[in-house]
């Protein structure tokens, strides 16, 4: 499997201690050029400095995105930022799975046939994997959206209830 993160995983799942599940991710995992940039290693933001840390051990590597299919989406740069456009290039180019926040990137991501999910996406896969309990990723996940993670209330019962569904793999 090819995992390829934006901005928002990396900083909501470091901000509230989960930056192992990085680590647990089968597969290669890789975050755009854009995307590594825009954290806020400058100001000292503990969650640039955690994925600093994962990069330096290679748990995730930067990867630089020139591609013909990333100029063909500059014409959606009104719709998504740089770092957007890099990661549905990148997961396209390698065949990866891409993982964003925001819907219309998603949305987009689905029209050009990538596979897309969210950070939440990750959680229940550590719950399925039996990495993290259901009421762990229910609290961290309530302590990301106190950390300025948006989620709408609509999303959040929806979250609950796929939380209520997951069984661990055996």
């Amino acid at each position: 499997m090819i995992w390829v993160f934006d901005s928002s995983p990396l900083i909501y799942l470091n901000k509230v201690g989960l930056n192992w599940i990085f680590e647990q991710l089968e597969g290669e995992k890789f975050v755009p050029t854009q995307v590594y940039e825009q954290q806020g290693k400058i100001r000292g933001d503990a969650d640039a400095i955690i994925s600093d840390d994962l990069v330096k051990r290679a748990v995730i590597k930067v990867v630089r995105v020139e591609n013909g299919f990333k100029e063909m989406l500059k014409s959606l740069e009104e719709e998504l930022h740089e770092g957007e456009l890099e990661v549905l290039a990148l997961a396209k180019d390698k065949g990866g799975v891409a993982i964003l926040d925001e819907s219309i990137a998603r949305e987009i991501g689905s029209v050009f046939k990538i596979e897309v999910h969210g950070t939440l996406f990750l959680l229940f896969l550590m719950v399925e994997k039996g990495k993290m309990r259901k009421e762990e990723a229910k609290d961290k996940v309530d302590l990301m959206i106190r950390k300025g993670f948006r989620l709408g209330h609509e999303e959040y019962l929806e979250f609950l209830k796929l939380l209520g569904g997951c069984q661990k793999r055996k």
